[in-house]
């Protein structure tokens, strides 16, 4: 049984969505100072790997809070769509999907998760593609990038249609070492009281 943490280290000057604040871990509290270790966090919900809630673009949508285990936790596919050779993923992309299915797309976003400045440019899911995965009830999405959709999109329809179908979002996770294939999946945000996400710990297990 081998064991792969996705998920982004939490860290001063790591990269974080345009205009977002960025993350301080400040230390406030050393054990040979102290007597004990101890740091505040600032983030926003939305930092590093995290989860989407539905109330993060659906009035009246759940909390992070709220979200099923069971949408978050069990068997998944990780797709190779590195060589796609354009910016938005297409249904024809994903393969055969089946209701209930995790799905977490492996892009070559993660070479622009190192880099200082926000790129301009990264492969995404097309509002095709939502309305497909949507349509096909599936539990999980996830993508190696902070969002799974295109900057600046006009009504944010790629949000809109997977939230509202209680598709969970998984946004900035780590596939660059992933093969494609089967796992088992663990994501667990942190348990926010009508959050709209959660900074969250993602391990795929492969047996």
């Amino acid at each position: 049984m081998q064991f792969f943490d996705i998920s982004l280290t939490i860290q001063n000057s790591m990269l974080v969505w345009r205009g977002d604040s960025p993350a301080e871990v400040d230390r406030f509290a050393i054990v040979e100072k102290d007597g004990y270790g101890q740091s505040n966090l600032k983030l926003t919900t939305h930092t590093g790997t995290h989860v989407d809630a539905p109330n993060h673009f659906v009035a009246g949508g759940n909390g992070v809070d709220q979200i099923p285990l069971e949408k978050l936790i069990g068997s998944c596919k990780v797709l190779d769509l590195t060589n796609i050779g354009r910016l938005e993923i297409l249904p024809e992309d994903l393969g055969e999907v089946q209701k209930g299915d995790r799905i977490l797309l492996k892009t070559g976003n993660y070479k622009l998760m190192k880099q200082s400045t926000f790129p301009e440019e990264y492969v995404s899911l097309s509002a095709e593609a939502a309305k497909f995965l949507a349509e096909k009830e599936i539990n999980l999405v996830g993508i190696d990038f902070l969002g799974i959709e295109k900057e600046k999109n006009p009504g944010h329809p790629v949000h809109v249609t997977l939230l509202s179908a209680g598709v969970v979002n998984v946004e900035g996770l780590d596939l660059e070492n992933i093969e494609p294939g089967e796992y088992e999946l663990i994501c667990l945000p942190l348990k926010i009281k009508d959050g709209d996400g959660s900074p969250a710990r993602v391990v795929l297990i492969k047996r």
